[in-house]
């Protein structure tokens, strides 16, 4: 059997290796939308994000491995899979991998996701290693775009961003649960970071940061940033006050806490963007807000997805008033987070029903899963009868509802048994 031709080899190992485990290949959400998972990078700051990425990578590392071992041809090919991404987890392996790409500048130059996340369980274990590994891996890859950290795995992670100067075309930049001194070395150095394209922060607790930061210039722009994500329980004010100023003149996504507070800090920087924005993600209490009432009065042509965050405080009644209608005008897809934290059902099912504030809506994607549904429905749960609610009033106005599978890899259409159907089932004693 003759062998194929190298250019269609190229064409059919993708589909045996996906490309999805590496971060700087994704997509903005605003063209596949993930409305749990901002940026549509699965949500570094989710609990579910570390296993789930490490494992894809891990299978498609393996096949691409098996590909490298068929012949010299294949390893040309594979290559590319095989060192476009590195995972620290041990610092073996990190060694093992600058052992490897040290002699030759070929491989080095393949690698373009970095993410700094040691194995859960295995958080804090040894971390003081893999600070000057993970410089020494910056100093051989250049062609690195896109790198994830967790601020408490190494010692300081103040030598890593120091080590990212503007020669660096970084395009993803995920830092989680920032200390105080280390946002500010990475404010003091914004400069390095303009060919950013996304960004998430998350900062630790408020108390354990200093209750000063040094000054820091009045305009900072960054030019190229389209998706902006921020966490933090609680998040720190200082650094939101600091973020609030930021010029984003390219920001189409921006992802907030669902805290009240850090939507009241961050109202400047949603109002220089608003008309701009295609995706915003908030916490419900924001649209009782009088300043942000302010804001949205004018319709934001451009905002079609929309991702409510309900706290243990949020407010009790949907946002039904004439104020609030152009913000919902063009909405095309409502994401909803901790579905079951939602008060007064029947209010917000008539919000649901009422077709002049979301006129457009096609999908509510939330984040009931299909264990929790299973478990509901087995016990006879009163959450059931919520949920039956909005997928009523959906089903009538031809809207999907979609909760999350169990490994967060996809959503599913919510549909419930027939209430006699379910009475046989779960008979009521």
């Amino acid at each position: 059997m003759p062998s194929l031709p190298n250019d269609l080899w190229w064409e059919i190992i993708p589909h045996a290796i996906s490309l999805e485990n590496n971060l700087a290949m994704v997509k903005p959400s605003s063209e596949r939308l993930y409305p749990f998972f901002p940026g549509s990078f699965s949500g570094f700051s989710d609990p579910y994000f570390y296993s789930s990425q490490l494992a894809i990578w891990k299978r498609n590392n393996r096949v691409a491995h098996s590909f490298v071992q068929v012949n010299r041809l294949w390893r040309g090919i594979a290559e590319r899979f095989l060192y476009s991404a590195l995972y620290v987890e041990e610092e073996w392996r990190v060694q093992r991998f600058i052992d490897t790409v040290k002699p030759n500048p070929n491989l080095s130059k393949q690698l373009r996701t970095l993410v700094i996340m040691p194995p859960i369980g295995n958080w804090g274990v040894k971390g003081v290693c893999f600070g000057p590994l993970v410089v020494q891996v910056l100093s051989l890859c250049h062609g690195i775009v896109a790198i994830v950290m967790e601020s408490s795995i190494v010692s300081s992670p103040l030598p890593l961003f120091q080590s990212l100067d503007s020669s660096r075309p970084l395009e993803l930049l995920s830092a989680l649960r920032l200390r105080g001194e280390e946002f500010s070395t990475f404010m003091i150095n914004f400069s390095n970071y303009a060919s950013l394209q996304v960004l998430e922060l998350s900062f630790t607790n408020s108390n354990s940061n200093s209750n000063t930061l040094p000054p820091f210039p009045q305009h900072i722009t960054f030019p190229s940033l389209h998706t902006l994500i921020l966490g933090g329980r609680p998040p720190n004010p200082l650094a939101l006050d600091v973020i609030a100023r930021w010029e984003l003149p390219s920001l189409k996504e921006l992802s907030i806490p669902r805290w009240f507070d850090s939507g009241i800090l961050l109202l400047p920087l949603i109002q220089r963007s608003y008309d701009r924005l295609e995706f915003l993600s908030i916490g419900s209490d924001l649209l009782c807000d009088r300043d942000f009432k302010d804001i949205i009065r004018g319709p934001p042509f451009r905002l079609r997805n929309v991702v409510f965050k309900f706290g243990p405080f949020t407010c009790k009644s949907p946002p039904i008033r004439p104020a609030t209608e152009p913000f919902f005008g063009h909405v095309v897809t409502l994401g909803i987070v901790n579905f079951q934290r939602i008060r007064h059902t029947d209010a917000w099912v008539r919000f649901f029903s009422d077709p002049k504030y979301m006129p457009h809506l096609r999908s509510v994607l939330t984040d009931v899963t299909n264990s929790l549904l299973d478990r509901c429905l087995d016990t006879g749960i009163p959450f059931v009868d919520a949920v039956r609610a909005f997928e009523e009033v959906l089903e009538d106005r031809g809207v999907a509802f979609k909760g999350v599978m169990d490994d967060h890899s996809s959503f599913f259409p919510i549909k419930l048994p027939e209430r006699d159907i379910l009475r046989s089932v779960c008979p009521v004693y």
